[in-house]
């Protein structure tokens, strides 16, 4: 049978590695995406080891017009994949080890679309903070209650289903497939790698029999490390510095590190061009994935936690209002033309930037009041306000802010506003001892899948 050889722009890498796999990865991101870029690949993921690190930067330089010396790039934006290989713990109580085996296996997730991004953040921030063990760790529970949104492939020799099919296993590893295909749905795909390691000669047959008793669909990866193949010496010695080893020490692990390259379309084509599915697979994965539906919620808008307005307003912006007028009566403003004026304008002006540019003011400052006057209310100190914001009348009239009158002394409200910015901070001093406890209310308060930091 002839091999099929299949070009660039119809094959993507579903699992790579860069600095963000530390003492791992050596490929440099924005080099490992410009060379995709460069050779029209249509998609890429990014899956660092435990960590999402390199997301953010990631999404930036797949869709940057202009390079790092403001030159513009000539090649077409690539679809970012954000991704993360996981360590999958042995025993379903993460908090646990009895056995005191590390036994942590490799599983490749990534996000199909913002509820999966979100998915996948959570899964990281656990695995560090409550599964953490050698590796930070995630168990099947976790999967199952995080899964929506994510995609699942099988990942390397160190995967579950890998270690078991090379121990001749072939029940554990079917076992493990049906679980995660439970999980994850036909979301879940087997990989399928050959970097010369004769492991992986061993279990490829049971790894297309495990495809088509499952029905599970199969990808080809090359779980890349470095970008050009005569980097492969230096990959060499990163891994000798990971292992606290010498380049001469013969009892040293050794791999054919100059195949863990990003290897192009037709090198792809000539270990799998005979099964060309596995390589045509990998453009079907990438089109489950809605980039730009992460893209506009990371960067279209606020992000903020939801706020918990009073049965009797209609929204945020009519609680806001209510909380406004009350306040110019505690003032004395509320008979004022100039106050009144002003007031009616910042009211406005929230109004009209949350319909054009979807910037949720209303909320904003709906979550900083409340804050506030927890702190207030115990007799936690409070500064009076910061720059800009001490130019509201309605963050006076909410006593976020307090002291001079700002109409009096003719402070510009526009200031605050900030039209072209992406991130919102509204600064307030707190009683050096009690800071923190207003840090907990806020983040008690917030949706528990929220991070909010104050």
């Amino acid at each position: 049978m002839a091999k099929t050889i299949v070009p660039d722009n119809h094959f993507v890498h579903c699992h790579s590695h860069c600095e963000y796999s530390q003492f791992d990865g050596m490929a440099k991101l924005e080099e490992l995406v410009m060379e995709s870029r460069r050779r029209g690949s249509p998609a890429m993921a990014v899956t660092d080891h435990g960590n999402m690190s390199a997301a953010i930067k990631f999404i930036q330089y797949a869709n940057a017009t202009r390079d790092k010396d403001n030159e513009p790039i000539v090649y077409d934006p690539i679809k970012p994949i954000i991704g993360m290989e996981t360590y999958l713990s042995r025993k379903h109580d993460v908090h646990k080890q009895v056995d005191k085996k590390k036994g942590n296996r490799h599983l490749v997730l990534l996000a199909k679309n913002f509820a999966g991004y979100q998915n996948l953040c959570l899964l990281s921030q656990r695995a560090w903070l409550d599964g953490f063990y050698s590796n930070p760790r995630v168990d099947l529970h976790m999967l199952a209650d995080h899964s929506e949104g994510l995609i699942c492939s099988s990942a390397c020799l160190s995967s579950v289903i890998n270690a078991n099919l090379a121990a001749d296993r072939y029940g554990e590893a079917k076992k493990s497939a049906t679980i995660l295909k439970d999980i994850f749905g036909a979301d879940f795909f087997l990989e399928v790698q050959f970097h010369g390691l004769t492991e992986e000669k061993h279990i490829i047959p049971d790894i297309f029999k495990l495809s088509l008793e499952l029905d599970i669909p199969i990808i080809a990866t090359n779980d890349s490390h470095y970008i050009h193949k005569h980097q492969g010496t230096s990959q060499e010695v990163l891994m000798c510095m990971n292992q606290s080893s010498c380049i001469y020490n013969p009892k040293r692990v050794h791999f054919p590190y100059n195949e863990f390259h990003l290897k192009s379309g037709p090198e792809m084509s000539e270990i799998w061009g005979h099964t060309p599915s596995v390589l045509h697979n990998t453009v079907a994965l990438a089109e489950r994935v809605d980039d730009q539906d992460i893209a506009k919620n990371l960067f279209g808008g606020m992000r903020l936690p939801p706020f918990q307005v009073p049965d009797e307003y209609a929204g945020p912006q009519e609680f806001l209002e209510h909380l406004a007028q009350e306040g110019m009566k505690k003032l004395g403003w509320d008979k004022s033309p100039e106050h009144i004026k002003a007031l009616d304008k910042e009211l406005g002006d929230i109004n009209i930037v949350k319909e054009n540019n979807n910037y949720d003011f209303a909320t904003y400052f709906l979550i900083v009041w409340d804050y506030v006057k927890h702190a207030t209310e115990n007799n936690i100190l409070t500064g009076c306000g910061r720059g800009s914001a001490y130019a509201s009348v309605l963050l006076r009239c909410l006593g976020v802010t307090y002291g001079p009158d700002p109409i009096k002394y003719g402070l510009l409200w526009e200031r605050f506003l900030g039209f072209d910015t992406k991130r919102f901070i509204l600064e307030s001093d707190f009683g050096f001892e009690e800071d923190k406890d207003v840090v907990r209310i806020v983040t008690v308060d917030a949706d528990e899948e929220d991070e909010v930091i104050i």
